[in-house]
């Protein structure tokens, strides 16, 4: 049974400062080199349990397109977490959900709303399931997850399972999403598509980012995708960013949102200004150490 009448968490979205395909394995999944980073843009997900209505699931969303039913991430965390824990719910257990991190962007918002469901169903229902199994629990829905659950800044290889945590920068960070959207397979079909693909130089990113320092870390930003994808739209979100005083900028997974770095959180709001014209999504936001964030909850 529940802990608490309702719960409220953040969920916040990422992107990647590397992201670099180094192989294949047997079974056809992808093998990565790629720095993920948590950002401080979110959604929300709100738990509540109707206890007269039978055992279920229920998700509420207004935002158009988001599936309401069993296909969707929070819906099947749920459903996981409830088997691994041997629980019921003891009722309907519904869920609000505030979408804000845009869909096709390559920021990981179904992957955060995962991993912040399977991380507040350990606080509503007080089960003190240790944080490793729930990435091995959020790594049987996707490859993103694990990150999710974890957060911060993360150099995550495998497919995204092995992950070890790096320094955070402190810098400011614009993203704008083009008027146009990538699907995560098709990225994958089109970068298997590529002769001679170009490659990261990770050893000097790290490098760079032990050191803390912006400028140079900014140099080594680099995403495989970009090649596989090229568009005209992703290349000119890139330079607007450039143009607006970022001292670099880049796709963000299979994109296509896209994002610059600066100096400062303030260097980054002058640059938004500039920007919020052009682009209908484009938010201003800041690294953060941690992917979830419990807002409140009530008995």
């Amino acid at each position: 049974m529940a802990l608490y009448n309702n719960l409220k968490v953040k969920a916040y979205g990422k992107v990647n400062l590397l992201l670099d395909i180094i192989g294949r394995r047997e079974d056809g999944y992808h093998m990565l080199n790629t720095v993920m980073q948590t950002v401080s843009l979110y959604d929300t997900l709100e738990l509540s349990l109707d206890e007269s209505a039978p055992e279920g699931i229920e998700i509420v969303c207004d935002k158009e397109g988001f599936p309401l039913d069993e296909t969707n991430l929070i819906w099947k965390a749920a459903e996981l977490f409830k088997e691994f824990a041997h629980i019921r719910f003891g009722g309907k257990l519904i869920v609000n959900v505030e979408k804000n991190l845009p869909s096709q962007a390559g920021m990981g918002g179904g992957s955060a709303d995962c991993a912040a469901m399977l991380k507040a169903m350990n606080t509503f229902f007080g089960t003190l399931i240790d944080e490793d199994d729930l990435c091995d629990l959020g790594a049987k829905l996707g490859a993103d997850v694990p990150f999710c659950v974890k957060g911060g800044t993360r150099l995550c290889q495998g497919v995204g399972e092995i992950m070890n945590l790096l320094p955070s920068l402190d810098c400011g960070f614009v993203i704008v999403k083009p008027d146009v959207s990538v699907s995560t397979p098709e990225a994958y079909r089109r970068y298997d598509l590529l002769k001679d693909p170009p490659r990261s130089n990770l050893d000097y990113f790290l490098k760079s980012l032990s050191t803390g320092s912006v400028f140079s870390t900014s140099i080594y930003l680099f995403n495989v995708f970009e090649t596989a994808i090229d568009l005209p739209e992703i290349a000119q979100a890139k330079q607007a960013l450039k143009e607006a005083g970022a001292l670099n900028s880049l796709m963000t997974g299979s994109g296509s949102a896209v994002f610059g770095v600066f100096e400062t959180e303030e260097y980054a709001k002058t640059a938004a200004e500039k920007l919020k014209d052009r682009y209908a999504y484009c938010e201003v936001c800041k690294p953060l150490k941690s992917s979830y964030e419990l807002m409140w909850v009530n008995r």
